[in-house]
């Protein structure tokens, strides 16, 4: 009898989501297989692969609660879909913590805390979810591992994603994931953006988003009227409702009463937009149980769309030469500071053009002396995003020397031919006859080109046996990671064309990947960055590939 009751609500159940598209629920939990029920907001399924539990159709206002579905310790196969979930304001719209085998699919979340987060959950595909206005846009958190995120929707989020799993993939089948603060250009019109998405690693970010929010949609900040009193001025972001709350040590408010911009008084009942002017007067009092009554304040609200201003502080040993060069040492810490009226919800930054990382705290400048440019930028908690920032550093970490020798001796490249000594002696004036002018060392520009790192920044299964060797006009010579900064080149500025490869010995053959690197003069100094890949049995569409990422720097 349980089993055709059951049935029976759940075949009244659909036909309800039928004659309408979303029906209120209120928020879910769900601590165990067990608890996988209609009550819970179960329409369907029996957990397994081929039949999941369907999680579909609710509308959930989370004011006041902590997350909107939180599914806790499941191994069972879900689905949650075609759900809207407004307003997470404690933590979490979705939140999946301890859970395997779950999908969240054509979800929309906005206006809290954290869209989406898991927490210890793997075997989790997100998939076409819109998710704005939060802080936290999709955060994987620790434990999270083999979970796949791609064709969602990110818009204007604080922080719009964090990955602190394993082997979590942000694309799928060549599809990634659409980020309103994306700077990225796509040359070829694909739809894909040809630079990688920095904050997480969306290899083919969306250029326009699948998924959408509802026109509806908007953000929203709460004001605790006790805690904003003393300031008077708050920043929010444009469109935002405003839900006002206060306290009473007594009996407790009653009622609040608000006005803007010296509009008639109103009772404070649910949130409500700001709308129009960049600047808001707000005047408002609160009402205890008893009919005390506070003394009328007011409040501006600033509408902030402005992006943060970051900046780059040197610590010591620092030094300014007069031609504006900042030099700095191994040693040197390095600080961002960035500012902005509603606050900045992250610092994002990258030294020679390397991954970018989340700033948390001070950093130095690794890798060899000379130039290095430090990238940064700054998202505010309302997603807008700074522009990025970038400055070179040269870096000395060399004592001065002093010395009685006229001439310094230079170093060697493996590819620069020495004269025979036959040559050698033609090469030299006759005695008592004066040497050659014009076009003498001295008045002739000499450079050195130099590999300073080679560096595995991506193994999906190649393997770990490498080799490495780098051809220049006809001759080549093996290396190792370990044994650089190598020079390669020292001379005259000419057209250079540099041939690495890398070689990955398997049994049977060797997985090969080769790239170049050009210089054509007028030479520009400076780091270069040259990424060499390499694909299992040399195939280009197999999904093990492995990325060595060299660095070069070019001197005068």
């Amino acid at each position: 009898m349980r089993r055709v009751l059951a049935l029976f609500l759940g075949v009244a159940l659909c036909g309800a989501l039928a004659l309408a598209q979303w029906v209120p629920h209120d928020p879910i939990y769900i601590y165990g297989d067990e608890d996988f029920t209609w009550e819970n907001g179960v329409v369907g399924g029996s957990g397994t692969p081929d039949d999941p539990y369907i999680i579909e159709g609710w509308v959930i206002d989370t004011l006041g609660y902590d997350y909107g579905i939180y599914i806790n310790n499941t191994t069972s196969h879900f689905v949650i879909r075609n759900c809207l979930i407004r307003y997470p304001q404690e933590k979490a719209g979705i939140f999946l913590s301890a859970v395997k085998n779950g999908v969240i699919e054509d979800c929309a979340i906005w206006g809290g805390r954290v869209g989406i987060q898991l927490l210890a959950a793997s075997k989790v595909i997100i998939h076409r979810n819109a998710v704005g206005y939060c802080d936290y846009g999709i955060l994987i958190s620790t434990g999270s591992n083999d979970n796949v995120v791609y064709e969602n929707s990110i818009i204007a989020c604080g922080l719009p994603a964090r990955d602190e799993g394993l082997n979590n993939r942000w694309y799928h089948e060549g599809k990634g994931n659409y980020w309103s603060d994306y700077r990225g250009m796509d040359r070829d019109g694909d739809g894909i953006g040809d630079s990688s998405y920095e904050v997480v690693p969306d290899r083919y970010p969306l250029m326009e988003p699948v998924a959408e929010l509802p026109p509806e949609a908007r953000p929203m900040r709460t004001l605790d009227l006790t805690a904003v009193e003393e300031r008077g001025i708050v920043a929010l972001a444009p469109g935002s409702l405003v839900r006002l709350t206060a306290v009473d040590v007594g009996v407790g408010v009653d009622k609040i009463f608000y006005r803007l911009a010296g509009q008639d008084w109103q009772v404070y009942s649910e949130p409500f937009p700001l709308e129009g002017a960049a600047v808001i007067r707000m005047e408002y009092y609160a009402v205890d149980k008893l009919g005390n009554r506070e003394p009328t304040k007011t409040l501006t609200i600033y509408l902030d769309a402005a992006p943060p201003v970051t900046r780059i502080v040197p610590g010591d040993p620092h030094y300014y030469a007069p031609d504006g060069k900042l030099w700095a040492t191994s040693h040197t810490p390095f600080e961002l500071i960035a500012e902005d009226d509603s606050g900045v919800a992250h610092i994002f930054f990258r030294i020679d053009q390397g991954k970018w990382q989340a700033y948390e705290d001070k950093f130095y400048i690794p890798g060899p002396e000379g130039p290095h440019k430090v990238e940064y930028y700054a998202i505010d908690l309302y997603g807008n995003r700074e522009a990025v920032q970038s400055v070179v550093i040269w870096k000395d970490d060399t004592a001065p020397e002093t010395t009685s020798a006229l001439e310094a001796k230079e170093e060697e490249s493996p590819f620069e031919e020495k004269p025979a000594p036959e040559e050698a002696r033609a090469a030299q004036p006759p005695p008592g006859r004066p040497a050659p002018t014009g076009g003498t060392q001295e008045e002739t520009a000499r450079y050195k080109v130099s590999l300073v790192q080679a560096e595995l920044v991506e193994n999906t299964g190649v393997g770990s046996d490498w080799s490495f060797a780098v051809s220049l006009d006809g001759t080549t010579v093996e290396f190792t990671p370990s044994s650089l900064p190598l020079l390669l080149y020292q001379g005259e500025a000419r057209e250079l064309w540099f041939e690495f490869t890398a070689t990955e010995s398997d049994e049977g053959t060797p997985d090969v990947g080769s790239a170049g690197f050009a210089l054509t003069p007028p030479w520009s100094l400076g780091s270069y960055t040259v990424d060499l890949v390499v694909y299992e049995d040399n195939v280009q569409t197999a999904a093990e590939k492995a990325l060595w990422r060299l660095k070069l720097l070019v001197e005068k």
